[in-house]
């Protein structure tokens, strides 16, 4: 089997390249400019561009059903077997063009997979069926893996601004204007039900939203040996304060640190700090 996702993951690159994961891109558009995130552009000139655009801002499409097709013709030229994992469908089209992709190629055994998440939530569970197929796994225990993983992981984010989610549909423009009269930054978490944002809390400022982050994180990680991807737009030292908080509360958790892929910083803007807790041995191989 081999494993296809697309590029609203978050993970560190190398486990890309370790597992042999293939990824759809999900594309930006500036103006008439359509450019696959992650590879016709990266996080350091997108988010340059971005904060130069702040009246005409970027929007994001899906990729087509062709061009998932595309992709599962060429990986089913050495393996019929692909699970396909993609993006929550409560924030994305994805799935939907590749269950489309799906259904033109007949000759190719395609599972598709909706994790209900994004960022590097979504990319654990790449990470547990990537494990699955290493290790010779079914089907069937490589879908209940994913499960397991999708149930002990949880993402928390936090913005300097509502207004990129507010432009991009993301959230009401009463709630964007009610959070910035209030000078509040949410926390954010995903709904695993619907696979949407709804908010974990707020805080009057940027530093106090990180202390609810890691908050969160503790509570749900509890004393169990836990992962912890601390994420960010262009707001490298914030991130480092939230991993130094992590760090302290859970002395055993393995962390990293990364950039938010381009395509979701359209929807965050510049300033998104956050964490994505998940079980340690997402990283066993």
């Amino acid at each position: 089997m081999k494993i296809v996702t697309d590029s609203a993951v978050d993970l560190p690159e190398e486990m890309f390249e370790q597992y042999g994961i293939e990824r759809m891109p999900l594309l930006i558009n500036f103006g008439t400019e359509s450019l696959r995130s992650g590879i016709d552009i990266l996080p350091e000139e997108f988010y340059r561009r971005l904060v130069a655009s702040h009246d005409n801002l970027p929007t994001t499409s899906q990729p087509s059903a062709g061009d998932f097709a595309d992709l599962y013709r060429r990986v089913g030229e050495t393996d019929q077997d692909i699970v396909s994992l993609h993006i929550s469908s409560g924030l994305s089209g994805t799935i939907n063009s590749a269950a489309q992709a799906a259904k033109q190629c007949p000759e190719l055994n395609v599972t598709l997979i909706d994790t209900k998440t994004l960022s590097a939530a979504e990319g654990f569970q790449v990470v547990a069926a990537a494990q699955a197929i290493r290790r010779g796994w079914s089907l069937e225990k490589l879908k209940q893996r994913v499960q397991e993983v999708a149930d002990q992981t949880e993402i928390f984010f936090t913005l300097d601004t509502l207004y990129y989610l507010q432009k991009g549909g993301r959230i009401g423009r009463v709630q964007a204007l009610a959070g910035a009269l209030l000078n509040l930054k949410p926390v954010i978490t995903v709904d695993k039900g619907p696979g949407t944002y709804i908010r974990a809390g707020s805080a009057r400022s940027i530093p106090k939203a990180l202390v609810i982050i890691a908050d969160l994180v503790k509570e749900k990680v509890k004393e169990r040996p836990a992962w912890v991807h601390v994420l960010h737009t262009n707001a490298l030292e914030a991130a480092q304060s939230l991993s130094e908080r992590i760090a302290t509360l859970l002395p055993n958790a393995k962390l990293t640190l990364g950039q938010i892929v381009p395509v979701l910083g359209v929807h965050t803007g510049p300033g998104c700090v956050g964490a994505v807790c998940g079980p340690l041995d997402v990283l066993d191989d």
